[in-house]
């Protein structure tokens, strides 16, 4: 993990940074108690910072699937496996655009 400070973002659907990396994991900002104590996450995303390999691998945001969806639109099942590649690979250049601009729009590391 990096030891630098990872930058909020939004994430649980707001539009304001929502997110906070702990521990390289991606806490909710607004689940906390009446203290302001975080909840422990639900889902265990990690830190599209800090992990950025495991956050891509998760794929939180279905891309591989949606990716793949299109892609398949006019073919047969028989060409699924090619397209799972080639889904794979768009989705992975997918996640890198948006964390670079997540980390352009709401921090530096």
């Amino acid at each position: 993990m990096n030891k630098k400070q990872c930058p909020e973002i939004p994430f649980w659907g707001a539009s304001y940074p929502d997110a906070r990396c702990i521990g390289g994991m991606l806490y909710d900002l607004d689940k906390c108690d009446e203290n302001g104590n975080l909840h422990e996450p639900i889902d265990d995303i990690p830190c599209p910072f800090c992990r950025t390999e495991d956050f891509i691998e998760s794929d939180p945001f279905n891309m591989v699937d949606r990716i793949c969806h299109d892609l398949m639109e006019d073919d047969s099942a028989e060409q699924y496996d090619t397209h799972v590649d080639e889904a794979h690979d768009k989705a992975r250049e997918w996640y890198m655009n948006w964390i670079e601009r997540m980390r352009a729009k709401y921090g530096r590391l």
